[in-house]
């Protein structure tokens, strides 16, 4: 309105001006017009300034943003390592026939879980057992030999016993023989010096010849059977010797009999392997499940012949329960690793790229015994019971390795920590309920909390939702549960803050309980 009002006179003095009765009365008054216009100009942009700067501090006075506040607090978190892991298989079977034939019987779908020792595929198996039946007959009668030659045997070693009973009733007759010549010697002895006494006597006429000649018959007649007695005892001796040649011989033929035994007990044998082996390709006629696992694709349907040891197997295996991820990380936090190993067993826990939320625990089971010299990593190995079976072979997941518990960590909301040009800061509530910009470090975010190194102490208040309209130094209300969504500018922005979460780098720390 002063602007309008000063423009109106302005228009007055110039269009009705009184002309001057002289030259220099018209120099004179164009200058003053011009003086007084400049004056005009100059209290114009005087007045709009005042006008905008009172206008813009009654504004600031006024404004007060509605944020959303929490506490700074102190809890017990983790310090764990974070990488991408790789879902593995414990063990992967590709199921190959071990014998020829065609498939008459297939007993599980492809997809499905099957147990250790289900049937999974038949093969025809008549040759197989064709084979087994012409291998017990070839057992059997090898039996039947070795039984013959024991019998032999038997029979043998009875003769053994005849022919020694033989020998030494012969060397009783040869002792009995020995002892008649002896008993026969003395005698013939006796009456040959009978004989020879009487015979002297006879030349000296003191007998009669008579007499003479009895002594000298009965010395001839001991002498004949000392000779009978002598060829008594050869004839025992050749038979005794015959019953050693007959035993000799009758021993020969045990043992001939001893080594046919064997020598059939070794065709039992080789004929009890071919049987036995057989029997294990009847066995490869039914194909069961060696391990529990998951089987992919049947790739040979019934109906098809298939060859022993072929390439092509029939169906693939793959363990799922339990199940590994491997993962690697910096070989310079080995040393960390192996020291709180010593203390027991470490949790590995995994979470999925798309959902967060869902974690699947394990244990650290393995750690390599190799650094990869092109990534300067190591690999680790975590078991999983995956009894809900969220983890499948191949995946890729979010692994997360505790290593121990740091107590007393100071932390805060994660939607607090703004990223600015001079680094992250938080606002902190001031007690006029006006706020501060207040830098921060965070070492770790975990679970929706930032562990703080530097910045706010436990108990500031902080601000987590609000600061787009925020600065040092504005006023701020706390909103309610009713005026949340009064203010579309209230929403927090973080606009270029990535996560904090290090891929298998510096340990990190992780909130312990609720906000």
């Amino acid at each position: 309105m002063n602007n309008e009002i000063v423009n109106e006179r302005l228009t007055e003095n110039i269009v009705k001006p009184k002309l001057p009765r002289s030259p220099r009365k018209i120099i004179l008054v164009s200058l003053g017009l011009l003086l007084l216009a400049g004056l005009g100009i100059f209290g114009i942009h005087t007045v709009a300034a005042k006008s905008d700067k009172t206008e813009k501090s009654g504004r600031n006075k006024q404004q007060v943003t509605p944020v959303t506040v929490a506490m700074v607090t102190q809890k017990t978190v983790p310090v764990q390592l974070q990488a991408i892991g790789n879902v593995q298989s414990g063990s992967t079977v590709s199921i190959t026939p071990e014998a020829s034939g065609r498939i008459i019987g297939v007993y599980f779908k492809k997809g499905q879980d099957v147990k250790k020792g289900q049937l999974l595929f038949t093969l025809d198996d008549r040759s197989q057992a064709a084979a087994i039946q012409q291998a017990e007959g070839t057992v059997a009668k090898d039996q039947a030999s070795v039984q013959q030659a024991r019998d032999g045997l038997t029979r043998d070693l009875g003769q053994i016993e005849q022919a020694r009973a033989t020998l030494i009733k012969d060397q009783a007759l040869v002792r009995q023989a020995q002892a008649t010549l002896a008993k026969d010697q003395a005698q013939a002895e006796f009456a040959k010096g009978q004989s020879d006494r009487y015979g002297a006597l006879y030349k000296k006429g003191a007998i009669s010849l008579d007499q003479a000649q009895q002594y000298l018959s009965n010395s001839k007649s001991a002498t004949a059977t000392l000779q009978a007695d002598r060829e008594a005892i050869a004839n025992a001796e050749a038979v005794l010797q015959s019953d050693r040649v007959a035993l000799s011989n009758a021993q020969a033929v045990v043992k001939g009999d001893q080594a046919a035994i064997a020598n059939a007990q070794a065709v039992v044998r080789s004929d009890q392997g071919a049987l036995d082996n057989t029997k294990v390709q009847l066995s490869y006629s039914k194909i069961y499940a060696p391990i529990d696992g998951r089987a992919g694709n049947i790739l040979v349907t019934q109906g098809n012949v298939v060859q022993a040891n072929s390439t092509t197997p029939l169906v693939t295996l793959t363990q799922v329960r339990p199940i590994q991820v491997a993962f690697s990380i910096p070989e310079t936090n080995l040393p960390q690793v192996q020291k709180y190993m010593q203390n027991g067993k470490l949790k590995v826990d995994v979470t999925f790229p798309n959902d967060q939320t869902r974690s699947v625990p394990g244990t650290l089971t393995f750690v390599n015994n190799t650094v990869d010299n092109t990534t300067g990593t190591i690999q680790l190995i975590g078991d999983f019971d995956n009894t809900q079976g969220h983890l499948f072979p191949g995946q890729f997941v979010n692994a997360t390795l505790t290593l121990t518990e740091q107590p007393n960590a100071t932390v805060v909301p994660s939607q607090a920590v703004q990223n600015g040009p001079d680094g992250q800061f938080v606002f902190v509530v001031k007690p006029d309920m006006t706020v501060e910009n207040l830098p921060v470090t965070v070492s770790s975010t975990i679970n929706g909390l930032d562990v703080i190194e530097k910045g706010p102490q436990p108990g500031d208040k902080i601000v987590t939702d609000g600061q787009a309209n925020l600065v040092s130094g504005s006023k701020i209300r706390v909103k309610t549960a009713g005026n949340n969504n009064s203010n579309a500018d209230g929403n927090s922005s973080k606009s270029g803050r990535g996560s904090r979460r290090e891929q298998g780098g510096e340990p990190s720390k992780s909130g312990g309980g609720d906000s």
